[in-house]
């Protein structure tokens, strides 16, 4: 396990346990099950910053992915169909004085 990610459990349970709901750190480090388990209990909170810190978590452990999904790339028939002029007929166009 990586420094970064142990660090990152380390803060999380010092937070944990100033709200009361401490955990045993050895066990979460070797125990996914035990892990996945705590951090769904202990983000079960209204506390922003337990939260954030047991997402940080997650995404450390590879138990979620919270970076943003790139964009599907353009369907092949449609990027090579021609494009079609729009219809304006029906808008209105006025002027500001």
């Amino acid at each position: 396990m990586e420094q970064q990610t142990l660090l990152k459990i380390a803060r999380l349970r010092t937070h944990a346990a100033r709200s009361g709901r401490a955990f045993d750190v050895v066990r979460f480090a070797q125990d996914p099950a035990f892990a996945k388990a705590t951090l769904q209990q202990l983000m079960d909170s209204d506390d922003e910053a337990l939260i954030v810190l047991g997402l940080e978590l997650m995404q450390a452990l590879g138990m979620v992915r919270l970076d943003p999904p790139a964009a599907p790339p353009a369907p092949a028939a449609e990027s090579q169909a021609p494009q079609k002029k729009e219809d304006r007929s029906d808008r209105y166009i006025g002027r500001l004085h």
